[in-house]
């Protein structure tokens, strides 16, 4: 497999050192905006983002636009003094690797890291997240406040982006009919294969920072609620009651990233069963995995 790592740091230095605005702009357009063009354009179309505005999707995903690179970002530095884009080259090397011996459904993936406005970082989640195109095997690492532990998490955050790419093309999802339980194992197996890799020390806050009281809510909502179905529904299972209302889903008493908890530990069950791989699993349906996990008996 090809992989198309993408040396933003330097796409970032070339628009910032730029003096001339319309320049700015062009590189600005052709580095970054054209090849997400069209998530950017359906991520600021839910928004109701201004159709005028052509940077309207950069804004809807927190990015810095071209009048405001006129500077080094602190976000941007401290990835550079990390050396994150070395490391996340590595992740997918390796990522790529674990498959070797797996026809995949497509031969180049393509990875990003991106940095976002600090002020449009939520407090939920520990300054990064990640997003994987729908239309091309691509994804995006994106840090809005960089610290140790999450720089530390770079390597697994990169491989679970990778291992969605895989997984939604070997089980497509069709938001009339992918459920709950559909959702909580496609977190689970990408967030299961980052730690098979890396270990449990890259292991997202999604999963990682929840209480034993709110997991055992998360578990009882999820597990009678498997077979729901129905986009915003689903994501309140998944993400929570703090995003419901920023993302126009209902309240359902669900803990912050419930979803992810669980899901990441319906998957070890069943590989601790099972004994396959967390690679072996990413082809098997959902069903079968929650079945034999045996987590919700």
């Amino acid at each position: 497999m090809k992989i198309d790592w993408k040396p933003t740091i330097e796409y970032y230095y070339d628009i910032i050192n730029e003096s001339d605005i319309n320049r700015k702009k062009e590189l600005y357009r052709a580095y970054f905006m054209q090849p997400w063009k069209n998530m950017m354009q359906m991520f600021a179309g839910q928004q109701g983002a201004d159709s005028s505005d052509e940077f309207a999707g950069a804004r809807a995903w927190a990015w810095h636009t071209p009048e405001e690179l006129d500077h080094v970002p602190d976000a941007l530095k401290k990835l550079e003094d990390a050396d994150a884009w070395k490391i996340g080259e590595e992740a997918i090397h390796k990522g790529v690797e674990a498959f070797a011996d797996h026809e995949l459904p497509f031969d180049t993936v393509e990875g990003w890291i991106m940095i976002g406005r600090q002020e449009l970082n939520r407090a939920d989640t520990d300054g990064y997240t990640g997003a994987i195109d729908f239309t091309y095997p691509r994804f995006v690492c994106q840090y809005f406040e960089p610290h140790e532990r999450n720089i530390k998490a770079l390597s697994g955050a990169v491989v679970h982006e990778f291992n969605h790419l895989i997984r939604l093309r070997v089980h497509p999802w069709d938001m009339m009919t992918t459920s709950v339980g559909d959702y909580i194992i496609h977190e689970g197996l990408a967030e299961s294969f980052a730690t098979e890799l890396f270990g449990e020390e890259v292991l997202g806050y999604y999963a990682a920072d929840i209480t034993d009281d709110d997991l055992q809510t998360a578990k009882a909502l999820i597990g009678d609620n498997l077979d729901k179905t129905g986009f915003n529904v689903i994501r309140g299972y998944i993400f929570g009651d703090s995003m419901a209302e920023n993302w126009g889903f209902e309240k359902i008493g669900m803990p912050a990233y419930g979803g992810y908890a669980v899901g990441y530990r319906v998957v070890q069950a069943f590989l601790k069963k099972s004994g396959c791989t967390a690679v072996e699993a990413t082809f098997l349906p959902a069903q079968q995995i929650i079945e034999e996990s045996g987590y919700f008996e």
